[in-house]
């Protein structure tokens, strides 16, 4: 959800520089206390779109002071392109109609940073504004501008945002979230927020001539889309086998993995093999080979030893087990590794145990 900048506004003190819950600050204010769920945020401060449906409806501002929670009555309140101005009673609202579309509004309250922010009405509803009594800060310094950027919605200060403004490099914000520029001149300058994981913000801030101006920008927080990461483990065995430099090649015809093994051996590892094209599960008597459709034997490796069911004292493919297989490379007739000898194809059956070092 876009951010809502307060700007211009004075920082408050430092010990009001705390979150609120709830409804307890502007950004939240806008993005959540909305009695009947009418009133959402536009992606930036805006006039009111034209060609809009001119059917008016009410809506209703609660102005809160934002350290104490209390209502606050004679407080000033324009809306962009509307002349009529509003003041809030003594509970703290004013109501007002307007059509559908999006709006900027700015309160004034003696003693407090003046606020500025934005918000689309799309039916009737109530907003909730908190408004920061001004800090003990020193404003008489000429040409000075301080940003103070916070987080939308929770008021955590960020520290190590880049604020920059035009002709300038980018400062970062201290561990209070603020920066100062200094000799500054003309009437207004542009600030531009950028920090990873937030939203960029970019905002006009007028300047007070002959004093120090102070400005809070609220960043809302953006959802990042990180590229994947690829984590490879490498097996050092597997390495000396060859085994990643053909992968990477291409040569097997067939990688089956170990799920894929798992899977299909039922019930036996030989049998995982028997739903390729071009192999055959031959049994004689509790011994199983793999052949071509034609009868001729396919060699079998494990981490690189023959399997044969023709040595009494060898291992038969189903003396392994299915979970017991990292993977396999299965390779065709004519297509087989030079170490790993196969006249009609030979499969290469790589442990778990090899694999993972152990």
């Amino acid at each position: 959800m876009p951010a809502l900048g307060v700007l211009p506004a004075q920082l408050p003190r430092s010990a009001r520089q705390r979150r609120r819950d709830g409804c307890r600050t502007v950004a939240a204010a806008f993005a959540a206390c909305l009695s009947l769920g009418a009133l959402t945020l536009p992606p930036g401060l805006a006039a009111q779109d034209p060609g809009q449906d001119t059917a008016a409806v009410r809506v209703t501002l609660h102005l809160r002071d934002a350290d104490t929670n209390g209502s606050l009555m004679g407080a000033l309140i324009e809306l962009a392109g509307h002349p009529r101005r509003y003041v809030t009673g003594m509970d703290g609202r004013v109501s007002f109609e307007v059509p559908a579309g999006h709006y900027t509004v700015t309160a004034q309250k003696g003693g407090y940073a003046t606020l500025r922010g934005a918000f689309s009405v799309v039916g009737a509803g109530v907003l909730t504004v908190m408004m920061h009594e001004l800090g003990d800060l020193e404003t008489d310094i000429a040409g000075r501008l301080l940003v103070r950027v916070a987080e939308f919605g929770t008021g955590r200060l960020i520290q190590g945002a880049a604020v920059s403004i035009p002709g300038g490099p980018a400062r970062l914000t201290d561990g209070q979230g603020w920066v100062e520029f200094t000799g500054l001149g003309g009437p207004a300058a542009e600030v531009t927020v950028e920090m990873f994981g937030y939203e960029t913000r970019t905002e006009p801030i007028s300047l007070h001539q002959g004093r120090t101006t102070v400005a809070e920008v609220a960043m809302a927080i953006n959802a990042v889309v990180l590229a994947p990461i690829e984590v490879v483990a490498s097996s050092g065995f597997l390495e000396r086998q060859g085994v990643y430099w053909r992968i990477e090649r291409g040569w097997p015809d067939r990688l089956m993995t170990r799920e894929e093994l798992m899977e299909k051996a039922e019930p036996r590892l030989a049998d995982a093999f028997r739903t390729l094209a071009r192999i055959r599960v031959d049994y004689r008597g509790p011994l199983a080979a793999l052949t071509t459709h034609t009868g001729c034997p396919i060699a079998v490796y494990l981490d690189g030893r023959p399997l044969t069911s023709s040595d009494p004292v060898g291992l038969n493919i189903d003396d392994v087990l299915a979970e017991e297989v990292e993977f396999a490379e299965v390779y065709d007739r004519g297509r087989t590794p030079a170490r790993f000898p196969g006249a009609c194809g030979s499969v290469l059956l790589w442990s778990r145990e090899r694999a993972r070092g152990r």
